[in-house]
């Protein structure tokens, strides 16, 4: 008989979510049934029952052993903050014993999976844990995570259903502050450019620029452009043709730097004439010229956090219980730079 390890794994992870346990649970089911507590076993053995799942040597594995192994899914490496945020996940991994498999499922390319079934492939591989990043997060994703049979925390972004963990910043406040800060300084024309694409990180950072304007009797002024140099240098002409703002805040720090380059080239003076302030600290902001002003995303520090958290779950017995705090967040600082006076 042919032996697909996919397919037989798939159906572990199936069974473990259908019953609402670990797949080290199904495993002990099927090979110690007495190490399980009765209403465990039961809701696990009618799962088995109506999926006639058949269990193999490699489910006997998961019962004794843990195979010390992080799984980190992103949608893209391209972006300078993903990758930083990764480098900073492998640190904190490796001090704790963990080892990673980096999974990149970029929406929109040819070799792109469907979700359900790229996470079934991740879990074939047999993990402890999933780290997961991914900023345009939908309820589709939110469902995945709630099913899926090992512990998952997502990684800098935030999300509304209480039962998922995660780790971030405190986009809203962090917006709120930085804004507030720049109006304390006596500006009063404040932008808040923002990308076109959804993320939801961006959506919080101009609700708390948004709200820090309303708080000073100021009117919001949001500026929706393409994530990609080529189209929204273009854009960024016909704004600052029209009208000068007395200090751009830009939700990522590549937007941050071209804006500046083209003001540079349209003449305006930074920051004399106008001000920029970028929202991440990547190194295109130490690169610029002039240097730029940011609102530090501490990628170490959500890494280890991260690593923190899911550690604590992935040491959990079944049917122990402990007390997991789902929201978690980072505080951010600012940066102060040359792009700003």
């Amino acid at each position: 008989m042919k032996f697909d390890r996919l397919s037989n794994q798939t159906t572990i992870m199936q069974i473990a979510a259908i019953a609402h346990v670990s797949l080290a649970t199904v495993s002990r089911v099927t090979n110690h049934p007495e190490k399980v507590k009765p209403e465990t076993r039961a809701r696990v053995e009618k799962a088995i029952r109506d999926r006639g799942y058949t269990p193999n040597l490699n489910a006997k594995s998961l019962a004794i052993s843990k195979s010390k192994t992080v799984a980190v899914i992103v949608p893209e490496l391209t972006r300078s903050s993903i990758a930083g945020l990764v480098d900073g996940i492998s640190d904190c991994a490796k001090s704790r014993g963990y080892l990673l498999r980096l999974f990149v499922n970029k929406p929109g390319s040819t070799s792109y999976i469907d979700e359900e079934a790229y996470w079934s492939t991740i879990m074939s591989t047999i993990v402890d844990g999933i780290l997961y990043i991914n900023d345009e997060l939908t309820q589709e994703n939110i469902n995945l995570i709630k099913k899926t049979p090992v512990p998952v925390v997502v990684t800098n972004a935030v999300v509304e259903d209480e039962t998922v963990p995660y780790v971030s910043l405190d986009y809203y406040k962090a917006a709120y502050d930085i804004t507030t800060e720049m109006i304390k300084r006596g500006n009063k024309k404040i932008w808040m450019i923002t990308a076109t694409k959804n993320y939801v990180a961006n959506g919080l950072k101009v609700k708390g620029y948004t709200q820090a304007m309303l708080d000073n009797n100021l009117t919001p002024i949001v500026k929706p452009v393409s994530g990609k140099i080529e189209i929204h240098q273009e854009t960024y002409k016909d704004l600052l043709k029209e009208d000068i703002p007395d200090v751009a805040i830009v939700v990522r720090d590549s937007m941050a730097v071209s804006l500046i380059n083209v003001a540079r080239s349209l003449g305006i003076s930074v920051p004399d004439k106008m001000q920029v302030i970028g929202f991440q600290n990547t190194k295109y902001a130490e690169l610029s010229y002039p240097s730029l002003t940011c609102v530090e995303t501490p990628i170490y520090a959500l890494g280890e956090k991260a690593m923190d958290i899911l550690s604590e779950m992935m040491s959990v017995e079944e049917d122990e219980e402990i007390e997991i705090e789902t929201k978690n967040f980072i505080d951010s600082s600012i940066i102060w730079r040359n792009s700003t006076k």
